[in-house]
């Protein structure tokens, strides 16, 4: 199992063998991915694969997250941050009209 930790105070963090040598080879299928594109103009089904391996791994062992709030499609944010927006408070206002 990969070990990796954030320190909520400083931001640091730590990481494993086993969860390098992941994105080392997630960096390596990147890299024959973008060659790829590059030399033939096109993209094949194994490298957005692999694409979606990295972003994968990537949110594991670098401990992003999804925002409380909102929808999948936004930005990730760092686990450590991810609080939920502060409650307005009042009663809600009345269209004019």
């Amino acid at each position: 199992m990969n070990k990796s930790h954030v320190s909520p105070t400083t931001g640091d963090f730590t990481i494993d063998a086993a969860a390098r040598r992941e994105l080392l080879d997630s960096h390596n299928e990147l890299r024959t991915a973008l060659q790829t594109i590059w030399e033939c103009q096109d993209l094949w089904m194994s490298d957005i694969t692999n694409i979606e391996k990295l972003v994968s791994r990537m949110q594991r062992h670098l401990n992003f997250a999804q925002p409380t709030e909102g929808h999948a499609y936004m930005s990730y944010v760092l686990a450590e941050e991810n609080e939920p927006a502060p409650k307005k408070r009042g009663r809600p206002k009345k269209n004019g009209g």
